[in-house]
């Protein structure tokens, strides 16, 4: 069975580059401790959600056909989290 490639149209890729960014939005927000988002949420929660939406940032990244589109927010964006991760990591391991 082989693989299908298919193409996106530039609007496709606009639409999915501009949810990327809605994506930087709520992960900036999230681990902004002076931000009213997510203050309704658990830690759990917070983190569930910032998981979801990197791993969203790294299924966008991995597509090949974005041309010259700069991603550097969203990169700086999934760095944010992978330091998030790591922080939280630590600190299950001291409990």
């Amino acid at each position: 069975m082989s693989e299908e490639t298919v193409e996106r149209t530039t609007e496709e890729k606009a639409q999915m580059y501009s949810a990327m960014l809605g994506s930087v939005s709520v992960i900036t927000n999230a681990l902004d401790s002076e931000n009213d988002f997510c203050s309704d949420m658990t830690a759990e929660e917070v983190k569930e959600r910032v998981m979801r939406s990197s791993g969203y940032l790294a299924g966008g990244l991995a597509m090949d056909d974005w041309g010259d589109e700069d991603m550097s927010t969203i990169n700086t964006a999934i760095t944010a989290v992978t330091a998030y991760q790591e922080m939280m990591d630590a600190q299950a391991l001291q409990e």
